[in-house]
């Protein structure tokens, strides 16, 4: 059964909507800057600005958590470019992924703020609230796979349509800055004190940011149904779990080729077809290194381009391969593939066709989206034109 993407909806530090974080993601904008969320810890991170006061149609703005809202907004955006009617009898049902939940309810309580609980904290709390504001039919899910979570929603919410339990899916992944994953990552020495530089011989680590990306899939006999035209095809999802390390990625990449090759199997297509891949590009020394290793071996006859724009909105965890997945149908819609802006002197053990500060224009017909987390947890998506 062929499933396709009708609407997307993106929230970063760079653009509050699609088109304005695709514009200055172009122009080679970043949003890295002094935190101000936790003034004391003198950190740079790529910060929504004013994130409290984003804006949903929904009467219950001062209920529901900041990682909740920034969801919502996304999805609206999402529905709207989708000119999806909420009120058909469409079975509609959600597919979230995040790391750290509606985590500032805890951490203000951890840090002793003055704070009275509204809303429901926790993992599943975005899901909740969400599945209810957005008057829900249809099945409704919580992925918590760390980093790679938004692909995994993604996946899960694809095979939901294939299997006939909904008619169209809301999936896509969201975070917020959080205290606790800033410290985490900061024990892990995996922080730049300054930039992103996926890719380059002297990255430093990786910059924390926070958003939200959305998609809408719809089964091809829905949107035959409303005579829609999709915006892009979700072809497929590859998987894997190699289980090397708790937080190191298997330095031979041995799962990343595994999700990648598992990928192309089921999109039926050829390697030299796709044209792009959307990087994890991390800028951490183990992670980039492992994922150009992975990337090579899969791609050893072909050259396809490859960029990071974790340079640009930093790794919003749970949210990054949802936002990466959305900035990738924008990609196609534009023939115009992102930069891998601050790389100055690429590494050479890193073999690739990198996108430095320039876009490209090129006409693409598929492209790769490739995500990983903590534990040995290996993503990559494959979209094309429909």
């Amino acid at each position: 059964m062929n499933v396709y993407i009708t609407g997307i909806g993106v929230c970063t530090s760079v653009g509050t909507t699609v088109e304005e974080t695709w514009e200055n993601i172009l122009l080679g904008k970043h949003g890295t800057k002094k935190i101000s969320k936790f003034p004391s810890l003198e950190l740079n991170a790529c910060e929504i600005p004013n994130i409290h006061e984003l804006h949903c149609n929904s009467s219950h703005m001062n209920d529901i958590g900041n990682a909740t809202k920034l969801f919502l907004k996304t999805a609206e955006e999402a529905i709207q470019d989708a000119d999806l009617e909420m009120s058909d009898n469409a079975k509609i049902g959600l597919a979230i992924g995040t790391t750290m939940g509606e985590i500032d309810c805890l951490e203000n309580r951890l840090l002793n703020k003055s704070f009275h609980a509204k809303f429901q904290g926790g993992p599943d709390a975005i899901a909740n609230q969400n599945y209810k504001l957005l008057n829900l039919n249809g099945p409704s899910w919580t992925i918590t796979n760390a980093c790679a979570a938004g692909n995994i929603a993604i996946s899960r919410a694809m095979d939901e349509i294939i299997y006939g339990h909904a008619d169209v899916m809301i999936a896509g992944g969201v975070d917020v800055l959080s205290w606790i994953a800033i410290h985490g990552f900061r024990s892990l020495k995996a922080m730049s004190p300054d930039l992103c530089t996926p890719f380059d011989k002297e990255r430093k680590g990786l910059i924390l940011g926070e958003g939200a990306g959305v998609l809408i899939l719809e089964s091809e006999r829905h949107l035959m149904k409303r005579n829609k035209l999709p915006r892009a095809k979700l072809l497929s999802c590859g998987l894997s779990s190699d289980a090397h390390h708790i937080t190191q990625p298997d330095p031979n990449g041995h799962g990343a080729i595994k999700a990648m090759n598992s990928a192309i199997k089921m999109a039926e297509i050829n390697v030299k077809d796709i044209q792009y891949v959307s990087a994890h590009g991390t800028g951490t020394t183990a992670n980039d290194l492992m994922e150009a290793k992975a990337i090579k071996a899969v791609f050893s006859h072909t050259n396809p381009y490859v960029s990071s724009i974790k340079s640009q909105i930093g790794h919003t965890l749970g949210g990054a391969s949802a936002i990466e997945a959305a900035l990738c149908v924008q990609a196609i819609n534009t023939n115009t593939l992102p930069p891998n802006i601050h790389l100055r002197n690429q590494d050479p053990e890193i073999e690739l066709n990198v996108i430095k500060e320039t876009p490209v224009k090129t006409h693409v017909h598929y492209l790769m989206s490739n995500a990983y987390a903590f534990g040995g947890v290996n993503t990559s998506i494959i979209i094309g034109r429909p």
